[in-house]
């Protein structure tokens, strides 16, 4: 099925978080046959940086790999191509709003904090943080 929306997940490095929900959110919504997907960058990242090693093993947890993945700067993207960007927090929105002139309708924030740099079990808790918010995104195109 040829996806008719595509949406964007916003963190910093783009190493982590939105790397994550973009795995997440993709894996969910093939199973269920929707025609959406989902692309992730950072705001103050280099496009090629590999995601990190604790999001692959929590994500390698519960059946999804994402030892592919690497980075995209926010700059590499043709933002206006994208229906809604779903932001892990404020700062995310704020920097959309302002550096990027993405419209404030556009961006929902989901307020997922950054396991950057913590142990396996902070990524553990963000990544179902992530699949949670990923279910509520989800229900938006079931219909």
């Amino acid at each position: 099925m040829m996806p008719k929306n595509k949406i964007m997940f916003v963190c910093t490095g783009n190493t982590c978080r939105s790397p994550m929900a973009e795995a997440v959110f993709n894996h969910l919504a093939e199973e269920k046959g929707l025609a959406v997907r989902a692309e992730s960058m950072g705001t103050t990242t280099v496009t090629g940086m590999p995601v990190s090693e604790n999001s692959v093993e929590v994500c390698k947890e519960i059946g999804i790999d994402i030892s592919d993945m690497h980075s995209t700067a926010y700059s590499d993207k043709k933002l206006d191509e994208y229906d809604k960007f779903y932001c892990m927090s404020v700062s995310h929105k704020f920097f959309l709003m302002t550096q990027c002139a993405v419209p404030a309708d556009k961006i929902e924030v989901i307020n997922v904090a950054d396991p950057y740099m913590c142990g396996v079990e902070v990524y553990r808790q963000c990544r179902d943080e992530i699949c949670s918010a990923v279910k509520e995104i989800l229900k938006q195109y079931e219909n």
